[in-house]
């Protein structure tokens, strides 16, 4: 079957009843969404009711399941609470959400968006708020409410010792949990987390020069058969690029992301995320 790319999945959805329940769902699964105009139709549309029955679902926000606004310009100036509320009230069945560099939004907002919609913690089960400004108290709030959570991603934040030692109370399933650049963690934190939480498997701390036990960092790690996923001497010979990678560069619907996903769990590369095919 032919690669299709975005714009011939929206064609396909007015071809007819038939084919629009076919396609609408995957169009939904995992919006793709590169500017404010888009997310501002897609926050618009999310509480609207679906024109032909399609399973158990009512409204379009019953479709999504993954948030990613990793590819989202001017994000971090531009996406706030408003265009943010509706997707959160609607979209009661995200697994995932990539809210990395949401910068326009601040503490309180963020902690309301979970807080007004507790839905949300009992399906998400991964999170990225990398590259926020929201204080410790705010983040280890929200932790609290996502009791589901096993990958989260905290990277360049100011997540202490205290989000740590939260996260060993409230997440005991977290299987993977990157904190790099977070300066603010010391020992005591990789402590909290190696008694708390058994499950992890995959602990990344570059360039968190509190942390000055590696064995145990590496031992955390030792599960999933990573060393010392803070010394670049582990990763930086490897050659990223990969002639199969020429095939996606006129992708436009994400493809891109899923190869060098799957391109770095094969050749175990701890800079790209993996959670796209867990």
């Amino acid at each position: 079957m032919p690669h299709l790319d975005q714009k011939d999945l929206v064609q396909l959805c007015l071809v007819g009843k038939q084919t629009w329940q076919l396609v609408v769902l995957r169009l939904w699964e995992r919006p793709i969404l590169h500017t404010i105009e888009q997310f501002e139709r897609f926050s618009n549309t999310v509480g609207s009711a679906l024109p032909f029955g399609l399973r158990n679902y009512q409204r379009y926000g019953d479709l999504p399941r993954k948030l990613d606004l990793s590819m989202l310009a001017r994000r971090w100036d531009k996406l706030g609470y408003d265009l943010l509320a509706p997707v959160f009230k609607h979209c009661s069945r995200l697994s995932d959400i990539d809210m990395s560099l949401c910068q326009a939004l601040d503490g309180d907002q963020f902690e309301r968006l979970f807080a007004d919609n507790p839905q949300i913690g009992k399906s998400l089960g991964y999170l990225d708020i990398s590259e926020t400004s929201f204080s410790v108290a705010k983040i280890v709030s929200v932790l609290n409410m996502l009791p589901e959570l096993t990958y989260l991603l905290v990277n360049e934040t100011k997540t202490d010792d205290s989000v740590l030692e939260a996260i060993s109370k409230s997440l005991p399933d977290l299987v993977c949990l990157q904190i790099d650049r977070c300066e603010l963690v010391s020992d005591i934190g990789i402590k909290a987390l190696a008694d708390g939480c058994p499950n992890l498997t995959c602990l990344s701390t570059r360039e968190c020069w509190g942390i000055l036990d590696t064995e145990l960092v590496d031992e955390i790690n030792a599960g999933n058969g990573w060393e010392d996923l803070d010394d670049p001497q582990n990763y930086d010979s490897y050659d990223y690029t990969n002639s199969e990678e020429e095939e996606y560069e006129d992708d436009t619907d994400g493809s891109i992301l899923w190869y060098l996903d799957e391109y770095s769990m094969e050749n175990n590369l701890p800079g790209f995320y993996v959670h796209r095919n867990r």
